[in-house]
């Protein structure tokens, strides 16, 4: 006839519970590695990373059956042409020439290759310099 009474009994008893619980399932979540279901995870800062493109060769098979590679810079604009090879191997050998001698075999390839007028000075050189080994 008194709920003021019995709601007080309840609580004291939950209180009992929840001293002897509250420690106990602390160690069972650390045990099995959960995380307190009540607190929120703190959100880790994240870092905006700025993707920078590099100048980029890319080797292709044209409707005449050639291989030909072009060099594009980190905007995709062309800076070198190939004409066409007979082989994946003799592209990949001028790829490789070019990108370990830089502008100085400019001068090996002449004839093989094509720079666009559009270009400004320099801006080859930089792009094959980008492929030379750090010292």
């Amino acid at each position: 006839g008194d709920p003021a009474k019995i709601e007080t009994i309840l609580q004291t008893g939950a209180d009992k519970a929840r001293a002897v619980a509250t420690p106990f399932m602390g160690e069972l979540r650390r045990a099995v590695g959960l995380r307190n279901l009540g607190a929120q995870p703190v959100a880790a800062a994240k870092v905006k990373t700025i993707k920078t493109s590099a100048p980029a060769f890319k080797q292709y098979r044209e409707k005449d059956g050639k291989i030909y590679f072009k060099l594009l810079d980190a905007d995709a604009r062309l800076l070198l042409q190939s004409h066409g090879f007979e082989s994946p191997k003799e592209a990949a050998q001028m790829i490789s020439m070019l990108q370990a001698g830089g502008v100085a075999a400019l001068t090996a390839v002449q004839g093989q290759v094509d720079v666009p007028a559009h270009l400004q000075a320099g801006e080859l050189a930089t792009a094959l310099q980008s492929f030379a080994p750090a010292p």
